[in-house]
């Protein structure tokens, strides 16, 4: 069976660097998705750990719930895309190898499409959701990289074969984070009559 397209095809078609991981959820997609956009993104240890030795200092949890939009202010991340309930792009430019991240904070989602600035690489991350079986839904990740000129190719591929177990390690343990949400929150559900179905794990990357 064919791939279905998805908006990150849209909107970063050609690409230098990739990965892409996913995992089964025991959980309807409405669910899934709605834990995706609320859930803290720093809750899991690894992640904080990571972010804050690549950084240098301490990431704290973010403990209310806020939307992305709102979670998104003066980071550089930008919304991209969005079918509800099946797929979010986010978008970020910059010059990522630098010490301090080197993320473009005035970059809108209008310009992103049309930014091509030499030097700068921008990278586009989505999460989708897909029917699984048994009742389960496939969320994945899949994080492209796009650099323009010889420089900024040279100096991300060798960021990239650094951080990218790391990164690796990251979304992984986004998609475990929202995946144990959205799994409680179906448990609470079903003891209440809602219909639900247990499952296992499987992740893949490339």
């Amino acid at each position: 069976m064919p791939a279905t397209r998805s908006l990150i095809d849209e909107i970063l078609p050609d690409y230098d660097f990739g990965a892409a991981y996913e995992t089964s959820v025991a959980a309807p997609a409405s669910v899934v998705y709605q834990h995706l956009l609320v859930s803290d993104l720093y809750a899991s240890w690894i992640v904080r750990l990571l972010v804050s030795l690549r950084y240098g200092r301490r990431t704290p949890r973010k403990r209310a719930p806020v939307g992305l939009r709102q979670r998104f202010q003066g980071s550089g991340f930008v919304i991209l895309a969005e079918t509800p309930g099946e797929e979010l792009v986010i978008g970020v430019a910059g010059r990522f190898w630098r010490p301090d991240g080197g993320r473009r904070l005035d970059l809108s989602a209008r310009d992103y499409v049309g930014f091509a600035r030499s030097g700068d690489a921008k990278i586009a991350l989505t999460f989708k959701l897909r029917p699984g079986q048994r009742q389960h839904t496939v969320l994945s990740t899949e994080t492209r990289i796009r650099c323009f000129g010889r420089a900024a190719w040279w100096k991300f591929g060798l960021y990239w074969l650094l951080v990218r177990p790391f990164s690796g390690l990251i979304r992984k343990a986004i998609l475990q984070h929202v995946k144990a949400e959205a799994e409680a929150a179906g448990a609470e559900d079903r003891e209440h009559g809602g219909a639900g179905a247990g499952g296992r794990d499987a992740s893949t990357a490339r």
